[in-house]
Formats: C-alpha cells, structure tokens, sequence
C-alpha cells in the first residue's frame, strides 16, 4: 500500500520504460523522414488523435474506477478482518467463565486467530505458510494444517470445534455459542471475499484493447505537428502518450491487491497489528513490534 510520502520517480518510470522507449523511437524516425524527405504532406489532422485521445481519456476513467473499486474492497474487507478479530477474542473475554486454565484457553484462540490472519495474506500473496504457521502453533498442529487445501479455513474450522467443546463442557450458554459462531462466519465471509477477488481477473480483453488504443494514439500523434513545430514533436509525443501509458498502468497494479506489489493492500502490516492488538488485550506477552513501512509503501 502506497503512503503519504514522496513517491520516487523511478518506481514510475520502471513501470512504462519499455512502452515510453519505443514510442520514443517510432516518433524519432517519424520525424526525422519528415524533415529529410520532405514527406511533411503526410501530416493528419489534428482532429483525429484529439477525438481518440479524448476517447482514451473516458476508457481510461472506467478502467481507473473499476480497479479501484477492487483495491478498495479488499481494503474494506481487511478492515472488517481487523473489528470481526478484536470481537471474537472480547467475546471469549466476556464469556468464558473463571476456569483454572482459562488463561491458556484464551491464548490458545488468540495464537490461531493472529496464525489465520497471517496466513489468509500469505496464501493470498501465494507465498509459503509453512514458516508463518510454526510462529504460532506447535509443530502437531502445524502438521494438521498443512493437510488441509484451504489453511486459513481449516484455521476457522479448528476455531470452531475448541468453541464446540467448550460449550460441551458446560462453559458457554446456547446464546453465547450462537455470538461467537455468528463472529466466525463473518470471518469466513471475510475470507471467501479476498478468495473471490484473487481468482477474478481483471478481463484480459479490455487491457489489451486499452493498450491498443494507446499504441494507436502515439503512432498516428507524430503525424499531426507542422514542420515548424517538429522540434517540439518527439518530447510532446512522448509526454502525452507516458501520461495515458502511466495511467493504464496504475489501473493494472490496483485491479491485483494481493500480489506482492508497492500498491498491494497492506494484508501482513493489518495482520501484525491485530496480533498486538488480540496479545494486549490479553495480557500476552511479549507484544512484537510494528512491522515498519519501506521507503514510501506497506506490505
């Protein structure tokens, strides 16, 4: 997740160098034909590139809109990860009577909600969940996991039937049962909406299409400068065209916020703070630090 701080011109100019060089040559030899041989009569209108730049302009505001839209649920759903987390463990606070080892029994809910939400990033980003579980779950339990195709929801299924025995034993009423249960399918729900994000691309038609329009932009733009403006034409050529070409690109980074990436939603950062969050809440000791922010982006 990108934050409130300057940032660098490389990590723009990275994302574009390859598109912005080649229309940098194709505008240069364009050019230079033109004022060589005297090919000036092959200038367009103007008109043209204005009616499809301005055509690229609104394709590109809904390509814009559509990504952000994607990138802001993900964060919303996070968010509701981070209040859904906080109510379960108050909730085993409020209802779980003086036991002798009621302590262990809390500790225990809290190392496997602060494991789930760790590894529903991870498994999110396709990363490796092996290391992530053993942070906070004893080797047999990490076995048991790992068995599982879906580790964060054998996490909640495991939530669920510690809570099914408590209230076996006699240690939760039915109405405190059907709370934490009710807490439990938020999370869930939770869960299936990041799964849903991640496996729904973005159409892949409508980014090659966009890209088209763009490339077809610059490609008829050097045409349509007078012969006593070709000096300003390669600079002006490629200025416009980065502009759509960062603008697509920015659209492409947030469409996928669980990739790793500078613009991802911050899933590991969320996740160390409802860690601290769940272990002072609980007298857990020792509380881990604040995971601290790159440069100019979370993870």
């Amino acid at each position: 997740m990108l934050l409130e701080k300057p940032i660098p011109l490389t990590f723009l100019i990275r994302r574009i160098r390859r598109e912005v060089l080649f229309i940098l040559l194709f505008s240069n030899v364009v050019v230079l034909a033109k004022h060589f041989f005297d090919l000036w009569y092959l200038t367009i209108p103007i008109a043209i590139p204005t009616l499809l730049g301005t055509c690229i302009s609104l394709l590109l505001a809904f390509r814009t809109n559509q990504a952000y839209e994607r990138w802001w649920e993900a964060r919303t759903i996070w968010g509701a990860i981070v209040n859904d987390s906080r109510s379960f463990i108050r909730q085993l606070l409020m209802y779980l009577p003086a036991l002798p080892h009621r302590q262990t029994i809390i500790h225990s809910f809290v190392q496997r909600q602060c494991a789930w939400c760790f590894v529903l990033g991870d498994s999110l980003r396709e990363q490796s969940l092996a290391d992530r579980l053993s942070e906070f779950l004893p080797p047999e339990t990490v076995k048991h996991i790992l068995s599982f195709d879906n580790k964060p929801n054998a996490l909640l299924l495991d939530h669920g039937l510690s809570i099914q025995q408590l209230y076996r034993d006699g240690h939760l009423t039915d109405y405190q049962m059907v709370h934490l249960s009710t807490t439990l399918n938020n999370l869930t729900d939770s869960m299936g909406r990041c799964e849903r994000i991640k496996s729904t691309p973005f159409p892949r038609t409508y980014t090659f299409n966009m890209q088209v329009f763009i490339y077809l932009f610059a490609a008829i733009l050097p045409f349509s400068f007078e012969e006593s403006l070709y000096y300003l034409d390669v600079p002006l050529v490629t200025l416009i065209s980065s502009g759509f070409l960062l603008i697509e690109k920015s659209a492409l980074q947030l469409q996928n916020p669980f990739e790793t990436k500078e613009t991802d939603t911050a899933v590991t950062t969320i996740a160390r703070n409802i860690e601290i969050t769940l272990k002072t809440m609980t007298g857990y000791t020792p509380i881990p630090d604040k995971i601290q922010p790159y440069d100019f982006y979370a993870l």
